[in-house]
């Protein structure tokens, strides 16, 4: 269960009726806003996902925001360790409205069963040497949408059959990311990647994925510290991908 205990961040905000995207608003912010700032909007007009993809939402229907943190202790070769925090913590929030159907989809999809419920989009600022100065995390989910243009995509409204109060939603997400951002802090590096490995999509038997290399069958062995997806063949062979690299099938 989420607990509000130990979450670190303040709740200063800055809230839109429409902006292009939260995570630009949080750029204009960085040098200035403390760290656990919070950037949300009802609408985004040009949204954006991972791989130069866009993230379409109905206006007034779902959560839209960014965090701004000042992870300056954190390594480059860590880097993938703020993915695996935001994916925890908005899993952590929602399993306990769906004990068994959420999932996270390598690397940053939130999924409920075989549909999109959210994605995380994390733009970074380096500093001196191989740290990282800034980071904004930008999330979007989908709360009480009905209607998608996609069928590959979902809310939670639909499958909970009633409509959710989204600032309850959000503050109990950043509570949870403060949580495990503390976590990440006093090193418990290890244990936040073997729970992020616990609750990947598909993260049992044998799928069929498109590469690089060509059409392969295999299962998720683990992610490694750089972030890539680790597969086994049916003959055992081990395979690594990064997200440009690899297609669900």
């Amino acid at each position: 269960m989420y607990s509000q205990t130990d979450a670190l961040f303040d709740r200063a905000s800055f809230y839109y009726t429409n902006c292009s995207s939260t995570n630009d608003m949080a750029q204009k912010y960085l040098l200035h806003a403390a760290e656990g700032t919070v950037f949300i909007a009802e609408h985004q007009y040009k949204g954006r996902g991972q791989r130069n993809s866009t993230w379409l939402s109905a206006a007034g229907k779902n959560l839209l925001f960014s965090v701004i943190l000042h992870p300056a202790w954190l390594t480059i070769d860590h880097l993938f360790a703020l993915n695996i925090i935001t994916c925890l913590a908005i899993h952590n929030v929602l399993i306990e409205l769906f004990p068994k159907e959420i999932a996270i989809k390598w690397p940053n999809d939130i999924y409920y069963l075989d549909q999109k419920l959210g994605g995380i989009l994390i733009e970074t600022n380096l500093g001196d040497g191989h740290t990282i100065k800034t980071a904004v995390i930008g999330i979007g989910l989908n709360v009480n949408q009905l209607h998608f243009a996609s069928a590959k995509a979902t809310s939670l409204a639909l499958h909970k059959g009633a409509r959710l109060d989204r600032s309850l939603l959000l503050n109990h997400i950043i509570d949870e990311l403060g949580r495990y951002y503390g976590q990440l802090q006093s090193g418990m590096v290890d244990l936040l990647w073997e729970k992020y490995t616990a609750i990947l999509y598909r993260k049992t038997g044998f799928h069929i994925f498109v590469t690089t290399d060509g059409w392969l069958e295999g299962s998720i062995v683990t992610v490694n510290r750089l972030g890539a997806l680790v597969l086994a063949g049916r003959n055992g062979k081990e395979y690594s991908y990064q997200p440009k690299e690899i297609t669900f099938i």
